[in-house]
Protein backbone atom coordinates (compact mmCIF):
# COMPACT_ATOMS: atom_id res chain seq x y z
CA UNK A 1 0.00 0.00 0.00
CA UNK A 2 1.10 3.34 -0.96
CA UNK A 3 2.02 5.69 1.66
CA UNK A 4 0.35 8.51 0.44
CA UNK A 5 -2.69 6.36 0.86
CA UNK A 6 -2.75 5.47 4.38
CA UNK A 7 -1.37 9.44 4.96
CA UNK A 8 -4.52 10.39 3.72
CA UNK A 9 -6.89 8.22 4.63
CA UNK A 10 -8.16 7.46 1.59
CA UNK A 11 -11.86 6.76 1.56
CA UNK A 12 -14.00 6.02 -1.90
CA UNK A 13 -13.79 9.08 -4.37
CA UNK A 14 -14.14 11.92 -1.83
CA UNK A 15 -11.05 13.05 -2.14
CA UNK A 16 -11.07 13.19 -6.11
CA UNK A 17 -14.00 15.72 -5.92
CA UNK A 18 -12.72 17.85 -3.46
CA UNK A 19 -9.50 17.99 -6.12
CA UNK A 20 -10.91 19.41 -8.74
CA UNK A 21 -9.21 17.50 -11.49
CA UNK A 22 -10.39 15.87 -14.56
CA UNK A 23 -11.45 12.90 -14.41
CA UNK A 24 -8.41 10.86 -16.25
CA UNK A 25 -6.04 12.71 -13.76
CA UNK A 26 -8.42 11.51 -10.99
CA UNK A 27 -7.90 7.98 -12.01
CA UNK A 28 -4.29 8.26 -12.29
CA UNK A 29 -4.35 9.70 -8.76
CA UNK A 30 -6.22 6.73 -7.41
CA UNK A 31 -3.73 3.99 -8.74
CA UNK A 32 -0.67 6.45 -7.45
CA UNK A 33 -2.70 6.10 -3.85
CA UNK A 34 -3.62 2.62 -4.21
CA UNK A 35 0.13 1.83 -4.45
CA UNK A 36 0.41 0.71 -8.39
CA UNK A 37 3.26 3.04 -9.12
CA UNK A 38 3.92 1.85 -12.72
CA UNK A 39 0.48 2.24 -14.03
CA UNK A 40 -0.18 5.60 -12.62
CA UNK A 41 3.04 6.46 -14.25
CA UNK A 42 1.60 5.17 -17.77
CA UNK A 43 -1.61 7.20 -16.88
CA UNK A 44 -0.18 10.66 -16.15
CA UNK A 45 2.39 10.03 -19.08
CA UNK A 46 -0.56 9.32 -21.57
CA UNK A 47 -2.41 11.85 -20.49
CA UNK A 48 0.44 14.31 -21.16
CA UNK A 49 1.06 12.94 -24.47
CA UNK A 50 -2.37 13.94 -25.22
CA UNK A 51 -1.93 17.13 -23.58
CA UNK A 52 1.23 18.60 -22.78
CA UNK A 53 -0.10 21.75 -20.75
CA UNK A 54 -2.27 19.66 -18.16
CA UNK A 55 -0.26 20.75 -14.97
CA UNK A 56 -2.24 18.44 -12.59
CA UNK A 57 -1.33 15.57 -14.55
CA UNK A 58 2.80 16.77 -14.75
CA UNK A 59 2.69 16.86 -10.48
CA UNK A 60 1.30 13.77 -10.50
CA UNK A 61 3.85 12.04 -12.94
CA UNK A 62 6.80 14.19 -10.49
CA UNK A 63 5.15 12.33 -7.24
CA UNK A 64 5.55 8.79 -9.22
CA UNK A 65 8.82 9.56 -10.24
CA UNK A 66 10.09 10.55 -6.79
CA UNK A 67 7.81 7.87 -5.22
CA UNK A 68 8.71 4.91 -7.35
CA UNK A 69 12.01 5.22 -8.52
CA UNK A 70 13.44 8.07 -6.03
CA UNK A 71 14.89 10.70 -8.51
CA UNK A 72 14.23 13.63 -6.87
CA UNK A 73 15.80 15.87 -8.99
CA UNK A 74 13.85 14.56 -11.93
CA UNK A 75 10.81 15.10 -10.38
CA UNK A 76 11.57 18.43 -9.07
CA UNK A 77 12.21 19.46 -12.29
CA UNK A 78 8.98 17.95 -13.56
CA UNK A 79 7.17 19.44 -10.56
CA UNK A 80 8.50 23.27 -10.92
CA UNK A 81 7.64 23.09 -15.04
CA UNK A 82 3.98 21.84 -13.40
CA UNK A 83 4.27 24.99 -10.74
CA UNK A 84 5.27 27.64 -13.91
CA UNK A 85 2.55 26.05 -16.51
CA UNK A 86 0.16 27.59 -14.03
CA UNK A 87 1.23 29.97 -10.83
CA UNK A 88 -2.62 29.62 -9.15
CA UNK A 89 -2.58 26.26 -8.87
CA UNK A 90 -1.58 23.97 -5.97
CA UNK A 91 -0.50 20.93 -7.71
CA UNK A 92 2.58 21.74 -9.00
CA UNK A 93 3.84 22.80 -5.00
CA UNK A 94 2.20 20.57 -3.63
CA UNK A 95 4.08 17.78 -5.50
CA UNK A 96 7.41 20.18 -4.98
CA UNK A 97 6.75 19.62 -1.29
CA UNK A 98 6.08 15.97 -0.98
CA UNK A 99 9.18 15.48 -3.27
CA UNK A 100 11.32 17.66 -0.97
CA UNK A 101 10.02 16.10 2.07
CA UNK A 102 10.65 12.41 0.83
CA UNK A 103 13.97 13.97 0.07
CA UNK A 104 14.94 14.96 3.01
CA UNK A 105 14.44 18.96 2.88
CA UNK A 106 12.10 19.56 5.20
CA UNK A 107 11.65 23.42 5.67
CA UNK A 108 11.67 23.20 1.47
CA UNK A 109 9.06 21.12 1.54
CA UNK A 110 7.01 22.69 4.63
CA UNK A 111 7.59 25.90 2.31
CA UNK A 112 6.31 24.99 -0.53
CA UNK A 113 3.20 23.17 1.36
CA UNK A 114 2.39 26.53 2.76
CA UNK A 115 2.74 28.20 -0.22
CA UNK A 116 0.08 25.41 -2.16
CA UNK A 117 -1.94 25.77 1.05
CA UNK A 118 -2.26 29.51 0.45
CA UNK A 119 -3.61 28.65 -3.00
CA UNK A 120 -6.36 25.83 -2.34
CA UNK A 121 -6.46 25.11 1.35
CA UNK A 122 -9.04 22.42 1.33
CA UNK A 123 -7.18 20.09 -1.15
CA UNK A 124 -6.66 16.96 0.46
CA UNK A 125 -2.98 15.91 -0.87
CA UNK A 126 -1.92 18.74 1.40
CA UNK A 127 -3.02 16.37 4.51
CA UNK A 128 -0.45 13.86 3.27
CA UNK A 129 2.45 15.88 3.26
CA UNK A 130 1.91 17.84 6.39
CA UNK A 131 1.77 14.13 8.50
CA UNK A 132 4.93 13.39 6.39
CA UNK A 133 6.36 16.99 7.73
CA UNK A 134 5.17 15.88 11.22
CA UNK A 135 6.60 13.00 11.37
CA UNK A 136 10.24 13.59 9.71
CA UNK A 137 11.05 16.52 12.01
CA UNK A 138 12.51 16.40 15.33
CA UNK A 139 10.67 16.77 18.32
CA UNK A 140 10.88 19.91 20.40
CA UNK A 141 12.62 18.65 23.19
CA UNK A 142 15.10 16.17 21.52
CA UNK A 143 16.10 14.72 24.97
CA UNK A 144 12.59 13.18 25.38
CA UNK A 145 10.31 10.81 22.68
CA UNK A 146 8.11 12.34 20.06
CA UNK A 147 5.14 10.46 21.91
CA UNK A 148 5.99 12.16 25.45
CA UNK A 149 2.98 14.59 26.65
CA UNK A 150 5.65 17.40 26.60
CA UNK A 151 6.49 16.87 23.19
CA UNK A 152 2.92 16.41 22.36
CA UNK A 153 1.62 19.43 23.56
CA UNK A 154 4.40 21.56 22.52
CA UNK A 155 4.25 20.21 18.88
CA UNK A 156 0.29 20.99 19.04
CA UNK A 157 1.35 24.81 19.96
CA UNK A 158 3.99 24.63 17.40
CA UNK A 159 1.65 23.26 14.66
CA UNK A 160 -0.98 26.34 15.73
CA UNK A 161 0.65 28.52 12.99
CA UNK A 162 -0.42 26.64 10.33
CA UNK A 163 -4.03 27.05 11.11
CA UNK A 164 -5.27 30.31 12.02
CA UNK A 165 -8.49 29.74 14.05
CA UNK A 166 -7.17 27.62 16.12
CA UNK A 167 -4.23 30.10 16.59
CA UNK A 168 -7.15 32.60 17.41
CA UNK A 169 -8.83 30.21 19.40
CA UNK A 170 -5.35 29.16 21.53
CA UNK A 171 -5.01 32.91 22.20
CA UNK A 172 -8.59 33.91 23.42
CA UNK A 173 -8.52 31.10 25.74
CA UNK A 174 -4.28 32.31 26.74
CA UNK A 175 -5.95 35.35 27.64
CA UNK A 176 -9.35 34.25 29.43
CA UNK A 177 -7.09 31.61 32.14
CA UNK A 178 -4.99 34.98 32.66
CA UNK A 179 -8.15 37.16 32.75
CA UNK A 180 -9.58 34.30 35.36
CA UNK A 181 -6.29 33.86 36.76
CA UNK A 182 -5.38 37.86 38.21
CA UNK A 183 -9.01 38.40 39.07
CA UNK A 184 -8.93 34.75 41.35
CA UNK A 185 -5.32 35.89 43.05
CA UNK A 186 -7.03 39.95 43.56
Amino acid sequence: MSELRHLLEYRGDNIFTAMGACPSVCAAYKLLLDGDHEGAEQRFRRILKDNPEDHEALAGLAVCVAEDGGKFLTAEKLAKKATNMDRKSAAGYIALGYINLRGGRLQDGYGYLMKAKHLAPKDPRLQAGFAIYDRERPPVITGLSRLHPVNRTLNGVRNLRRNPAAMALAVVGTLGCLYLATNLVA
